[in-house]
């Protein structure tokens, strides 16, 4: 008899089943920001499903500080007015300030927008004239 009778064996493949996320056509680009609201963002942006966390890191580390990362496909932007108004709460709520730097898939090494001095429209804007559009 092994170490795992056969369900709890059965249980443990199905729980480390690796599944491919379901990709949309969509605007990809990046955000990093802090790790402590990764959760939060992430239900946020994933809310209405106009666009998708296909990848995320809860906590990674960029020149020695902790961030967190969401690689997002977008294909609609109403998720953002809902972002900054959980920011603005949080921050009113918390004595912490933080932010959201943008990045592009052409170059994840640096950032190519601060969020914190653009309105959700001028970022929709943004990643509309500067993200590849990815059809699948």
């Amino acid at each position: 008899m092994g170490l795992f009778s056969f369900g709890q064996r059965a249980r443990l493949k199905l729980a480390m089943a690796v599944i491919e996320p379901e990709f949309f056509d969509g605007y990809q680009f990046s955000l990093k920001g802090s790790p402590r609201h990764y959760d939060d963002v992430k239900g946020i942006v994933e809310a209405n499903g106009d666009a998708q966390v296909y990848f995320g890191e809860a906590l990674a580390y960029e020149r020695g500080a902790g961030v967190a990362l969401w690689r997002i496909r977008a294909r609609g932007f109403d998720w953002l007015e809902a972002l900054y108004d959980w920011w603005a709460e949080m921050e009113r709520a918390e004595p912490v300030e933080f932010t959201f730097h943008l990045y592009l898939p052409n170059d994840v090494k640096y950032p190519v927008m601060n969020v914190r001095g653009y309105t959700p429209a001028e970022v929709e804007a943004f990643v509309k004239a500067n993200a590849p559009y990815i059809q699948e």
